[in-house]
């Protein structure tokens, strides 16, 4: 693929030396800005941070870069924290009324895979509830002053057609705070129905620090973080959802071939054969060989291209 052979840019540079432990590439102050300036959209500062900040190296970085650092780290560690005292409320909420809860993307990651959640911003909160306690959730949520947006009127056709039902808090101290309820991992028709939630579910375990949440396995959070970036985000390519992949990967607990037997059930191996290679080339993600190799001669299936 031609990413692999094109050369890195310096701002992936310095984050494939952060998530590799090596050291950060020589710039001066001036390249320094246009660097941190290049990062910014991507909402990797708080990682680069953490990982950094404990090194021999950050005494040596000029001191404007470590105030945006440090700067950015405080940021985002408040909203972090502002963030998971609301999720607690709602699912202590939703626990209430019965309903049970999934974490997805930033909430489940976070807890997982980094440091602290502090490291991995997020930006609204992704919850997975079986389609048929929709409408509880939704109710649950309006008690929590969080308003319904979109076609949420439509009820069960939409949630044949759609996969996700976004709500805005109204509340003037959580004021546009978005939730997302989903039923089905992606927000499409043809994985509705082809991802069945009983398989998410039954592989799911308790999240660390939320009582009453689950958090899917590994092999569900690559499928689903790499189907996330191409068929939903395929124009806006945010490095923060890469070094997901990246931190999924590192964590050493994949088991590749429930990895390797849900994607291909769940017609996700072009995305996961693409998103891998990315991660290998940009951040060198430690992707098994033999596995790539594997992925390598897979076609897809003509509904799955069509989707890619």
């Amino acid at each position: 693929m031609s990413i692999v052979a094109a050369p890195h840019p310096p701002w992936v540079e310095v984050l494939r030396a952060a998530a590799n432990g090596f050291d950060l590439p020589d710039l001066s102050a001036e390249a320094w800005d246009q660097v941190l300036d290049a990062l910014a959209p991507h909402d990797v500062a708080p990682f680069l941070y953490s990982r950094v900040r404990s090194t021999a190296q950050w005494a040596g970085l000029p001191p404007a870069v470590q105030a945006r650092w440090r700067q950015a780290f405080q940021t985002h560690s408040v909203r972090s924290y502002l963030m998971e005292n609301e999720l607690l409320q709602i699912v202590m909420a939703l626990h209430a009324a019965a309903v049970p809860v999934v974490l997805l993307k930033g909430a489940a990651l976070g807890r997982l895979v980094y440091g602290s959640p502090a490291e991995r911003p997020v930006n609204d909160l992704d919850l997975l509830v079986p389609a048929a306690a929709v409408d509880t959730a939704r109710d649950v949520l309006v008690e929590r002053d969080y308003l319904p947006q979109g076609l949420f009127w439509l009820g069960r056709w939409q949630r044949r057609y759609r996969a996700e039902l976004p709500m805005v808090c109204q509340a003037a101290d959580r004021r546009r705070l978005l939730v997302e309820l989903h039923w089905s991992l992606l927000e499409l028709p043809y994985y509705i129905e082809r991802i069945p939630m009983h398989d998410v579910c039954q592989s799911s375990m308790p999240a660390p620090g939320v009582p009453g949440a689950l958090v899917p396995d590994g092999a569900t959070l690559l499928l689903h973080g790499c189907a996330h970036q191409m068929m939903h985000h395929g124009q806006d390519r945010r490095l923060l959802w890469l070094l997901d992949i990246d931190r999924l990967v590192r964590r050493g607990d994949l088991v590749w071939e429930s990895v390797l037997e849900r994607g291909q059930r769940w017609g996700l191996l072009l995305t996961l054969k693409f998103m891998l290679a990315e991660a290998a080339a940009r951040l060198a993600t430690p992707v098994p060989a033999d596995f790539l190799r594997e992925l390598a001669g897979y076609p897809g299936d003509s509904l799955e291209r069509v989707m890619w």
